[in-house]
């Protein structure tokens, strides 16, 4: 898997917990929010040398963030392709 089908992957499955993140059970939401920074740490571990590692606690704190450097990294990913 290249490095921009494994950031889409992410993303994918990261918009897919929102609506759980935002539920009102505790239960569902905790779950959720295990999943969310389980998929965080992974973009993170494939990401080692590209992303600043000081960055990952703001991502998991934050979903909006984390969809921003999401979408910032696959740019950047696309646009070294291009060049490459």
């Amino acid at each position: 898997m290249t490095p921009l089908e494994s950031i889409y992957e992410i993303q994918a499955a990261v918009l897919d917990l929102q609506r759980h993140l935002q539920n009102k059970s505790p239960v569902v939401k905790h779950r959720a929010q295990e999943e969310y920074i389980k998929w965080v740490d992974r973009f993170f571990r494939e990401n080692i040398g590209v992303i600043d590692p000081e960055l990952r606690i703001s991502c998991q704190q934050d979903f909006d963030y984390f969809l921003k450097l999401l979408d910032s990294t696959a740019e950047n990913y696309y646009l070294h392709q291009d060049n490459g």
